[in-house]
């Protein structure tokens, strides 16, 4: 089952069963609509260039991320409050797959699951503060 979100007569998008998002545009050069399915970001833009490959390589560990972290209360688009760098860091590093291999591709493009490269938890918490801590401040 999908839940419509958005139509007009240029597109329409829905909310799929798994958190994806399936959008549709109507309006092409060869006039046949035009479908895809994607993880709409969720994280704030300080972290973008990691959560953006990882929203790429595995999308739908990117949406259970972000549905736990909204269900813990953070990253939530009305409420200014569940905002904190340092809290989202904390959940992120807590939530996380760590069979995710979120760099695959990417910038860095390391083909590792995050238990590959950090081991731990806790070790993957202390390198998101040390890449993060401009921005912790």
């Amino acid at each position: 089952m999908k839940k419509l979100t958005f139509k007009d007569e240029l597109q329409e998008r829905y909310l799929l069963d798994n958190g994806l998002t399936e959008c549709t545009f109507f309006n092409t050069k060869n006039k046949k609509p035009y479908t895809f399915v994607y993880a709409a970001y969720w994280h704030p833009c300080e972290i973008k260039h990691m959560m953006r490959d990882f929203a790429a390589n595995s999308p739908l560990s990117y949406v259970r991320l972000g549905q736990k972290l909204e269900s813990l209360g953070l990253c939530i688009e009305e409420d200014d409050n569940s905002w904190d760098l340092k809290n989202i860091l904390i959940a992120i590093a807590n939530n996380i797959s760590m069979n995710a291999k979120p760099w695959k591709r990417g910038l860095s493009n390391i083909d590792k699951t995050v238990k590959e490269i950090y081991g731990t938890r806790e070790d993957f918490k202390k390198e998101l503060f040390e890449t993060y801590k401009e921005e912790l401040v």
